[in-house]
């Protein structure tokens, strides 16, 4: 293993990306990350080609593969079967590993060239890896042929050393950790937090993130004259994280599609109870009743019904944060993750050496 080469196509920006990164070094292998825009990840080989206009993954396609092949990788790790996918169509390198993550196999195959282009790409690949089994299924429906090569190696979580307590029972203190945008309906929230009010009249939202509908948000807070209940907090870095959702009771993930679930897992991993829709892969990583509760996506009644039934258990809440973070030991632990795609690694550069 040690000194074993690996290029990885990705968005160098993505924390994702950057665990992986670091996870693999601390394995011994060597990376080199070739990225479309973003910044170099420090201490590793990045290139970062210029976006330029629509088309760019089509355009900069024979650079990202030449720098590819300057570095004489044993193994070549896609991420994204959609734009970073041509690329590593382009490098014509074996073996290739192509990792789905969703929005690839859930939005971008909305027309024809799309699903051509998707299908060429796992087609063509050696081997497919998805983090849930909503998106094997669905890799396996786009491309019946590549059916076979296809694993799953969830997105691990670290585990905190420590789970803080509870916070004391009043103000109830809920987060949210995803971006502002429409997909996540952080707008179903705020309105379930208004219900959820006249149980719990001081109650706390703290939103992280930002995106295109923060001003909405702010705007549909002062119109359910919830200015004192919902805090805006920013963009907050990956290792802070799990200390943030430590300070609340528990997280709210309304999302109407969610092809794994990280947000899940962070705050089951922090010892907290989360409340999600019901929808895509976040069955995968909750279990209903067990280590939260699931409702509809979209209904906010049942949203606050649910926060609010939670809020009142103080019991329950503690039970399902201690029994979330045991299922993420068990079977998302970061290593672990590492583990199976490392394993992967050795094999596919194995088999492809004999022959």
């Amino acid at each position: 293993m040690p000194g074993k080469r690996i290029v990885i196509f990705g968005w160098s920006n993505s924390v994702h990306i950057q665990r992986w990164v670091s996870g693999l070094k601390g394995r011994g292998y060597v990376v080199k990350v070739i990225s479309l825009d973003g910044r170099a990840i420090p201490e590793v080989e990045t290139v970062v080609l210029p976006r330029r206009g629509r088309w760019s993954y089509l355009t900069q396609a024979r650079r990202a593969a030449e720098a590819a092949h300057l570095f004489q990788p044993d193994l070549v790790h896609v991420h994204y079967a959609s734009g970073f996918g041509v690329w590593g169509l382009k490098t014509g390198i074996e073996p290739t590993v192509v990792s789905v993550w969703g929005s690839d196999l859930l939005e971008f195959p909305s027309n024809a060239v799309n699903r051509f282009i998707v299908r060429r790409v796992l087609n063509r690949a050696t081997h497919i890896t998805a983090t849930s089994r909503l998106l094997a299924v669905r890799a396996g429906q786009l491309a019946p042929a590549a059916k076979d090569k296809i694993s799953i190696i969830p997105f691990g979580v670290a585990l905190p050393e420590r789970v803080h307590p509870l916070p004391p029972g009043r103000p109830l203190r809920i987060c949210y950790i995803k971006p502002h945008k429409p997909v996540y309906r952080p707008d179903v929230l705020v309105q379930a937090v208004a219900e959820v009010k006249k149980t719990f009249p001081d109650v706390i939202l703290s939103m992280a993130g930002e995106g295109p509908l923060t001003g909405r948000l702010l705007e549909q807070a002062r119109r359910l004259r919830l200015e004192d209940n919902v805090k805006m907090v920013g963009r907050l870095d990956y290792g802070q994280i799990h200390d943030f959702i430590a300070e609340h009771h528990l997280m709210v993930l309304p999302s109407r599609m969610e092809s794994f679930g990280v947000a899940v897992l962070d705050a089951s991993a922090a010892g907290r109870a989360v409340v999600a829709s019901d929808v895509g892969g976040i069955p995968e990583v909750l279990k209903d009743g067990e280590t939260g509760i699931l409702v509809p996506a979209g209904d906010w009644r049942k949203l606050a019904q649910a926060i609010t039934d939670l809020a009142e258990d103080a019991e329950r809440l503690k039970r399902l944060g201690e029994a979330g973070r045991e299922f993420v030991k068990s079977h998302f632990a970061w290593e672990k993750s590492l583990d199976l795609m490392s394993e992967l690694y050795e094999r596919l550069i194995y088999e492809s050496k004999k022959t």
